[in-house]
């Protein structure tokens, strides 16, 4: 159990810039919420690492970047699959587990476990218990978690995966524009004919083409690599975003914030793959969503009892 003292509450200056009481809340939910999910997999003896911003954090910080308002860990695929279905069967019932293989209609190649499955609006005596379960924050938070697959060692097969594997992506990502211009049934079958299998179309076809892309990823096994990748990142990433598979072979405990948590043995040269030499150098940035992520959340919040306000009147 986390332990967060009244200090720990207050507005604070870390590198120049404020991290608010507000953030500090969010922060603990997803400490939280990492705690649980640190126990259960060390019960069933799964590896998990702190992983992008995360693990740049616990290494530079010693805790979140100042400006960053999430949390991102990875495992081996063989581990996220199993791990998925483990933590939607042992958390507690008000967290949700979201993936392509535990929640329908699902659209991101990676999984997020959140501390709970709506936000508090202040008007459900259970969404209430939750929120005070969690320091008083009504948002809904909590952590990514990206699998990472093979690599193949070998530079004309990688190419060829590579490639494979940027079609499934864009025609899962690009789903509606794909159905809009009615080109769909134009790419996929060209994409099952090269990747030798078939997409069932029924009502979850776009869910359908994502677990496709995975089993792309998952063609390369372990005695062929010698690198792992979350495979989206070299779809979108301007430079090599492999990791070396030996940099994961051992486990380090670092300090987070008030608690330890798992980062490869390997971390600088993970953390130099993605963040360059000089990943020491603080660099205010932004994140790939809108900061902070429950500004659209406390909108929402608002427009509710704005409106509940005006009926009133009316």
């Amino acid at each position: 159990m986390l332990n967060f003292t009244e200090d720990y509450w207050k507005d604070e200056e870390r590198d120049g810039y404020r991290v608010t009481r507000v953030m500090k809340k969010a922060w603990a939910v997803q400490m939280t919420v990492l705690d649980m999910v640190l126990e259960i997999a060390d019960k069933h003896g799964i590896r998990i690492f702190m992983d992008y911003g995360s693990l740049l954090g616990t290494i530079r910080h010693g805790g979140y970047i100042p400006w960053d308002d999430d949390l991102d860990l990875c495992v081996l695929r063989e581990d996220y699959m199993k791990l998925l279905r483990i933590l939607k069967d042992e958390l507690p019932d008000y967290c949700a587990v979201y993936s392509f293989y535990t929640a329908e209609n699902y659209a991101e190649p990676k999984g997020f476990i959140a501390n709970r499955k709506i936000i508090d609006l202040g008007i459900d005596e259970k969404e209430a218990e939750i929120t005070k379960r969690y320091y008083g924050c009504p948002y809904v938070t909590g952590l990514d978690l990206y699998p990472l697959d093979y690599v193949p060692s070998d530079g004309n097969v990688w190419e060829n995966v590579k490639n494979l594997y940027t079609a499934a992506y864009d025609l899962a990502f690009n789903y509606d524009a794909y159905v809009a211009a009615g080109l769909l049934e134009e790419y996929l079958p060209e994409l099952e004919k090269v990747a030798g299998t078939k997409v069932k179309r029924d009502e979850h076809l776009r869910t359908n083409i994502w677990k496709l892309a995975d089993q792309i990823a998952m063609m390369t096994k372990r005695r062929d690599a010698r690198y792992l990748c979350w495979y989206p990142d070299c779809v979108s990433s301007t430079h090599d975003a492999r990791r070396k598979l030996n940099c994961y072979q051992t486990t380090v405990m670092k300090p987070f914030e008030m608690m330890q948590v798992p980062v490869p043995e390997g971390y600088e040269e993970i953390l130099k793959v993605r963040y360059g030499e000089n990943y020491m150098t603080p660099v205010q940035g932004g994140a790939a969503h809108e900061y902070p992520f429950f500004a659209p959340q406390e909108r929402k919040i608002l427009k509710y009892h704005l409106e509940s306000k005006l009926v009133d009147i009316i």
